[in-house]
């Protein structure tokens, strides 16, 4: 009840939460009051349908809500209000969790409700179909996270050349694009998109090139064909391709020569691409991962025929789901130096490993899912024991072969 709530006995407050309230349908006048509350939490407040202008803490900085389920808007704009004002506009970290019924973060749009906004996420919002309405994405914004809002297929029109944005992370949800002016954000280090089925490709704008640092995707049934200017990235260190389109291609340009770790999985026209491009070229990569799912023609890593050479800067190599893969080659290892770690998995038809000068600097072998493998690797009998035995931990089928028990 209002007449519960004693200002002046709960005057310095910095945080709340609120929990459980089921027949909570508005926050009370009083927080007004509360000048130094800066973080509050609501949570299973079946009750709240929207919070009307004004009605937060004047300085509140950080607002988390979670299981409203019947929450359909941040903010509800009055026709008849005319101020531009809103105490939200102090905002900076806002989180939305398993709100089922939230449309958007405000009810017209009109205003710029979050003007001071850092950080946005959302999760399991299965209603929201926009962000902000007919304004403008917010400048000040660094990291948006969106996951499992299927309706969601745009966050907006266009970034602004005067945008904040370091990151974008999207998963599990309806995205069609993202917005044109990727090129122009200037500050963006990391785009993360997994699992948006209706994502196609990205605007011609393209990506930046200054400090653009991580680019991922992964599970995109639908997307077909990476950005164009991916060798111009110069500054772009980690690139993940996984799980989409089997059509999508290798970028005509090439890929970018700075990479320090790459992951290709289920992109058998990359993979192709790539080990005729070069991938020797890559000469600062250190984690190479490399998953043959359509790639069935391979049968020796690295390939044989193709004089197929690996960087010399590499310290770790994953492989798996090669399903014909028969031999490692020690022709591609000659000038690899610095190999510490080497992960094989789900190669069934996989029976020899590089020969042991290929593998004198390895401290960790893990084999998991390679039965010819393993039998050949056993200490009793094994034809591969002798190039293993000198490696400090050596694992297969997570069973811990080296050190032994006994040692």
């Amino acid at each position: 009840e209002e007449a519960e709530l004693q200002p002046d006995k709960i005057s310095r407050v910095e945080s709340l939460k609120i929990a459980s309230c089921g027949r909570l349908n508005r926050l009370p006048q009083v927080l007004h009051e509360l000048t130094l509350l800066t973080v509050m939490e609501i949570q299973g407040c079946r009750g709240l349908v929207s919070f009307a202008e004004n009605n937060l803490p004047p300085n509140l900085k950080k607002l988390r809500i979670t299981n409203c389920e019947n929450l359909e808007y941040l903010v509800n704009e009055k026709e008849d209000n005319k101020s531009k004002s809103s105490t939200l506009c102090l905002l900076e970290d806002l989180e939305i969790s398993y709100c089922r019924s939230l449309m958007s973060l405000s009810s017209k749009g009109h205003k710029s409700i979050c003007n001071q906004l850092q950080l946005l996420e959302i999760n399991q919002c299965l209603k929201l179909s926009c962000l902000f309405s007919n304004i403008k994405f917010p400048i000040t914004l660094k990291h948006l996270r969106i996951g499992g809002c299927p309706k969601l297929e745009y966050i907006a029109q266009e970034f602004e050349e005067t945008a904040c944005l370091e990151s974008i992370e999207i998963m599990f949800s309806g995205i069609k694009s993202l917005p044109r002016g990727l090129d122009k954000l200037t500050h963006l280090q990391e785009i993360s998109l997994d699992s948006c089925s209706n994502l196609v490709s990205f605007e011609e704008s393209g990506l930046p090139t200054t400090s653009f640092i991580a680019f991922n995707v992964d599970g995109c049934g639908k997307f077909g064909a990476l950005p164009k200017c991916m060798a111009n990235i110069t500054s772009l260190r980690h690139l993940s391709v996984c799980d989409f389109s089997a059509d999508i291609s290798f970028p005509s340009e090439g890929f970018p020569v700075n990479l320090t770790s790459l992951k290709i999985s289920n992109a058998p026209k990359i993979y192709r691409s790539l080990v005729e491009w070069g991938l020797n070229r890559l000469t600062a990569l250190q984690e190479l991962t490399i998953g043959g799912g359509g790639c069935s023609n391979v049968v020796s890593f690295p390939e044989a025929g193709i004089g197929m050479m690996l960087p010399p800067s590499l310290t770790r190599i994953e492989l798996f789901q090669f399903e014909n893969l028969k031999l490692m080659l020690s022709e591609g290892f000659e000038d690899v130096a610095s190999l510490k770690e080497l992960v094989i998995n789900d190669c069934p038809k996989l029976t020899s490993l590089p020969e042991k000068d290929m593998l004198r600097l390895l401290g960790h072998l893990c084999i998991i899912s390679c039965p010819l493998l393993k039998e050949e690797c056993s200490s009793d009998k094994g034809r591969e024991w002798s190039k293993i035995s000198h490696i400090p931990v050596v694992e297969i089928d997570c069973k811990t072969v080296i050190p032994r028990e006994s040692d």
